[in-house]
Formats: C-alpha cells, structure tokens, sequence
C-alpha cells in the first residue's frame, strides 16, 4: 500500500496503537522493489502537547491503516 501525507496510520511495532498522520513519505526502488519512508505526526498522548513532535520515521511496512474517516476531533 502506498502512504500519502494526511493519511492515518498506527505503527505496528508500539505496545499498543497510537493513531498518527503521515507528515512525509517519500518513495524509492531497490533491486527488491518499491518502498517508502514515512513521517509520523501523533495524534493521540503526551506528544501532541510538545510542537513540532514526529515519531521516528517508519518504512511503510512498519504501519497499519486507519480507518479511512479519521480521528474524531
């Protein structure tokens, strides 16, 4: 699956989902196929209280996709 910005992932690798938006991705190739990095903005937890917060940037492999009406703000 390919990511765009505003798109609304959960990290696969937390202990427990945290809902986030996809800041960047950016696309490349390899011998082994297409994949992307992504920028993570969390939505949910104590990160939103501190600007500018970005989760470590995560392959596209290494999320899951929320469902596609988002968070309720």
């Amino acid at each position: 699956m390919a990511y765009v910005p505003c798109d609304y992932v959960y990290p696969a690798d937390m202990p427990r989902r945290l809902l986030c938006r996809v800041a960047r991705a950016e696309s490349g190739n390899t011998d082994d196929g297409a994949f992307q990095i992504l920028m993570l903005e969390p939505l949910e937890g104590p990160w939103r209280e501190w600007p500018d917060t970005r989760l470590i940037v995560r392959l596209g492999e290494h999320v899951l996709p929320a469902p596609t009406d988002g968070p309720a703000f």
